[in-house]
């Protein structure tokens, strides 16, 4: 049997301290949240499932010039940080740029959060784009444009590099996924795409986890595996901090037969490794 290529892709964990919402969401002292979306019952992949803002690298996420970028983020830091040993960096500073690129994306046509700079005092920016922006993007048009549109410059920055995924082999739909953590600036609020999901939520990753013991809350296999590897982390800064400075290695899970089914599994020696 043949294997499928994987395609180029990148996920983003978006985060924020535990008690900045409603007080249903979770006790303050466990630290941190995230962001989950649930794929619409149509999605041609991963229908139904929780997961995070993510998917797969357009042509045209290779393509902004420097200017629409912040000047302290260029394509060469993006190769260095995905150069992070002992794993390996795409072949290039654009390909490498692309997957960062991919992920503030896709993070803004899924969860409705754009990574955006200005040239005043602030770093960072809250930018709330058009809904006929976001749906723009969502259809092709590149992000380059609205950024250049709305006067702004992508904040790649705010993109911590920590995590490289390969589909398994013996799985059909394939992916070389990069994962990034991202920190949700005040005044900013996420809200789920219209169009690719049926609804999102802030979590804490302990009653995620609990959630999914339950069976009635189904994790894809790699946000169940990401979830888990942070748990440890308590608090928002440790939790950055572990991300910015972890060794990256490539993890391609193992699979298994279970009740006909090809599912893929993470072998004991990967445990806290990776």
């Amino acid at each position: 049997m043949s294997v499928a290529p994987p395609r180029p892709a990148s996920a983003v964990v978006l985060v924020r301290p535990a008690g900045s919402g409603p007080a249903d969401l979770g006790p303050a002292e466990l630290g941190w949240e995230t962001y989950l979306l649930r794929r619409s019952a149509q999605s041609p992949v991963l229908a139904g499932f929780w997961v995070f803002p993510g998917g797969t690298v357009r042509a045209d996420d290779s393509r902004p010039t420097g200017a629409l970028l912040v000047p302290r983020f260029s394509s060469a830091d993006a190769h260095a940080a995905l150069a992070r040993a002992p794993g390996h960096p795409p072949s290039n500073a654009e390909e490498s740029l692309a997957y960062f690129v991919t992920a503030a994306r896709e993070l803004f046509e899924e969860a409705g959060i754009l990574l955006a700079s200005t040239d005043g005092p602030q770093p960072e920016t809250v930018c709330q784009a058009p809904p006929e922006q976001r749906l723009a993007i969502e259809r092709g048009r590149p992000l380059a444009e609205l950024v250049a549109d709305l006067g702004v410059a992508l904040a790649l920055d705010r993109l911590v590099y920590y995590g490289h995924w390969i589909t398994p082999e013996a799985l059909p739909q394939r992916f070389d996924t990069r994962f990034f953590l991202a920190r949700l600036l005040d005044g900013e609020a996420p809200s789920p795409s219209p169009f690719e999901m049926a609804e999102g939520l802030w979590i804490t990753v302990e009653d995620a986890l609990e959630r999914a013991r339950g069976g009635a809350f189904p994790l894809h296999f790699a946000t169940l595996s990401h979830l888990r590897r942070l748990a440890p982390y308590r608090g928002l800064e440790d939790l950055l901090e572990f991300a910015r400075t972890k060794p990256v290695a490539p993890v391609m899970p193992a699979t298994r037969q279970h009740e006909g089914r090809t599912v893929p599994f993470l072998p004991p020696e990967l445990d806290g490794t990776w």
